[in-house]
């Protein structure tokens, strides 16, 4: 049993993530999955929330149980989107009566199933039923089940019931779908199915990549929000924070996407203010929305931190120094498109540039490339993955494909 955990500060929640790659019919669709899971990571384990992750759900399920309350099981090429939405929808489903909650479907002649893109499982019950396996899709296992009740809403298709509960009257069913079991079970004993609602659907994303024709058309998505971000989208307010005590500051380079910085600038003495981004039409809105602040001089500078080489030539090495690196090398629109060790690589370039040519600089980060599917020490059968900077990621380590 090969089990990687990311060992973060939250004892309710766990996030099981199910490693799905193996399967899919594309080098293509496994790099880029790959990649936007990466950063999924990231993305969970910034909010606090462990992750564990390995192939079996199962045996994430069995490891989880007695140490967290809830479990989050998801499939690669699911993504939590919307900023903090979902873990915050997480944080109220985690407050009613229920065993599962997730994507229920009534698949017709077909027992119900529990999409495996994502659903969530009460801990304790689970453990208290003696930790029954998920069940998994077979075709063609004519067999017979209780036919649950289902509302005459759907969310949109018609096998999406707005609610399932338990029924009484049984029905021959030609095949089984992922979760037939733990379903099955649920109703026959009335322990609770929660149908996801279209909030919570809406807080996230899966690209369906097990079916390479599916794949195709929601990657699509991927491409529009990375041209959207490099091209239309401002930010017009602050997207940042600092995340050390700064004062005194004479010279910024900063993202074109707010002003934190200001408040760190000592506008006694003359302040040079450059701010860079990959997007002219960011840097177009600034020149124009620039705070008119005393003895601030401003530059703006078309940069690709993920592609081009910084330049610190503008700067006077002896002066107090703020670099914002943001989020640049941990941001959603882009991580798809980049792997983890090129991202880490670019980073540490950047740390090194401003080592290098500003001793008097300090780095600010909001989020950084640290986590992702990587080796770590073995420790029984579970490899822990501390959050931190790892200097070789090896995603795509033999040992793990």
């Amino acid at each position: 049993m090969n089990i990687k955990l990311f060992k973060g500060h939250n004892q309710s929640v766990v996030f099981c993530f199910v490693d799905n790659t193996h399967i899919y019919s594309s080098a293509w669709t496994k790099e880029l999955i790959k990649n936007q899971s990466d950063f999924t990571i990231t993305n969970i384990t910034s909010k606090g929330y462990s992750v564990i992750q390995g192939q079996d759900e199962n045996a994430l399920l069995n490891h989880a149980a007695g140490q967290y309350e809830y479990a989050v099981v998801f499939a690669t090429g699911t993504e939590f989107i919307n900023g903090s939405s979902f873990f915050n929808e997480i944080d109220d489903l985690i407050k009613q009566d229920f065993f599962i909650a997730g994507h229920v479907l009534d698949r017709k002649d077909a027992y119900y199933e529990l999409h495996h893109q994502c659903y969530v499982i009460n801990l304790t019950k689970y453990k208290d039923l003696g930790c029954p396996d998920i069940g998994q899709q077979e075709l063609g296992a004519v067999h017979q089940q209780y036919m649950p009740m289902r509302s005459i809403e759907n969310i949109h298709d018609d096998y999406t019931p707005v609610a399932v509960v338990c029924g009484f009257t049984k029905k021959e069913y030609n095949h089984k779908c992922h979760g037939w079991n733990i379903l099955s079970l649920a109703f026959d004993i009335d322990a609770g199915v929660k149908v996801f609602d279209e909030t919570i659907r809406n807080s996230k994303k899966h690209f369906y990549p097990e079916n390479q024709m599916e794949f195709l058309k929601h990657s699509e998505w991927l491409y529009a929000r990375h041209n959207y971000c490099s091209t239309d989208f401002v930010h017009t307010s602050n997207t940042d924070w600092c995340n050390s005590t700064i004062s005194n500051i004479r010279q910024v380079f900063t993202p074109a996407s707010g002003t934190w910085w200001a408040d760190h600038i000592d506008t006694v003495n003359a302040v040079n203010v450059v701010m860079y981004d990959y997007n002219q039409k960011a840097l177009d809105y600034w020149k124009e929305n620039a705070p008119s602040l005393p003895n601030v001089n401003y530059a703006f500078i078309r940069l690709d931190l993920l592609t081009d080489t910084i330049d610190f030539g503008m700067f006077d090495p002896s002066l107090y120094t703020l670099v914002n690196l943001s989020n640049i090398f941990a941001y959603e629109a882009t991580a798809p498109f980049y792997s983890l060790e090129y991202r880490l690589h670019k980073e540490n370039m950047a740390i090194t540039a401003v080592k290098e040519t500003l001793p008097n600089a300090v780095i600010n980060f909001s989020a950084r490339a640290c986590t992702g599917f990587v080796d770590a020490p073995l420790v029984g059968n579970i490899h822990t993955v501390k959050i931190q900077q790892l200097n070789k990621p090896t995603w795509h380590s033999e040992d793990w494909l």
